[in-house]
């Protein structure tokens, strides 16, 4: 992904995007359904985007799924 994708990414995320605030509320929530197996993206898709987009969170999140398996 070039730099410009992810600016333009970060600089048009809409309403559909959970922002870091609420993602982070959320995180441990999503990391345990995806190590139940289950579909996380289509329960919390605004989360789902987030992660996709802001770098800082995706790591956290990374982090949390590491401690949590």
């Amino acid at each position: 992904m070039s730099a410009r994708t992810r600016i333009d990414g970060f600089l048009g995320t809409g309403e559909e995007d959970a922002g870091c605030a609420k993602t982070m509320s959320l995180m441990h929530v999503y990391a345990e359904l995806v190590l139940a197996g289950e579909d996380a993206p289509a329960r919390h898709p605004g989360v789902a985007l987030h992660l996709s987009r802001c770098a800082a969170c995706g790591e956290d999140y990374a982090g949390l799924l590491a401690a949590l398996r």
